[in-house]
């Protein structure tokens, strides 16, 4: 059950349903995950993420923002994950997800999700988690459309800058806490502390 207040700190290593398991990525993990990493396509690109969005932040007040997870199916590296949080206040949060080339079309991201919600309203008592992706982004965005209680709640309109310098639009969904409790059943997630 939910705590009504979210903890500062949580002692878990990992997330785990059927042959899916999150690791929690610590500051210790980053040179052996960075060495992982260039050994598949696109390392470039994943060694960046990894840097920018899915090593641990924390808050003036110690509280951890930012969750970012190795994904492995079975026991193969299949990408990373994260849950944010954008306010304790509100309590809401975010993910994202960044899939390893050969492993895509596996449904390994929106199956991801459900152990993220569990994060996120099991045990830091959010109330709102948000993702979305490029309007240009088809294999993300019926990814995203596949994660059960997910809502579409909009297009922001020139939200993202691409490279070349061009804006485009993203899409916005979110799913709360009592969609998640009505939808999912939480004795599926396994936490490995």
């Amino acid at each position: 059950m939910a705590k009504n207040t979210p903890q500062q700190s949580i002692d878990f290593k990992g997330l785990r349903s059927g042959d899916l398991t999150l690791y929690l990525i610590e500051k210790s993990d980053y040179a052996p995950l960075c060495e992982l990493l260039r050994k598949y396509d696109e390392a470039a690109y994943f060694l960046e993420e990894l840097e920018k969005s899915y090593l641990p932040a924390f808050n003036d007040s110690g509280w951890r923002t930012k969750y970012g997870f190795t994904v492995r199916l079975a026991d193969d590296l299949a990408g990373l994950c994260l849950l944010g949080i954008s306010s304790r206040e509100h309590r809401r949060g975010y993910t994202g997800a960044d899939i390893l080339p050969h492993m895509r079309g596996r449904n390994i991201a929106p199956r991801s999700k459900p152990l993220l919600f569990y994060l996120a309203f099991e045990m830091l008592a959010l109330n709102r988690v948000e993702t979305g992706c490029l309007a240009s982004n088809e294999a993300s965005r019926r990814s995203i459309e596949k994660i059960k209680g997910i809502q579409y709640e909009g297009r922001l309109r020139e939200y993202n800058r691409k490279l070349d310098g061009q804006y485009e639009d993203d899409l916005r969904y979110a799913i709360l806490r009592r969609d998640w409790l009505e939808l999912y059943d939480r004795s599926e997630i396994e936490v490995i502390r």
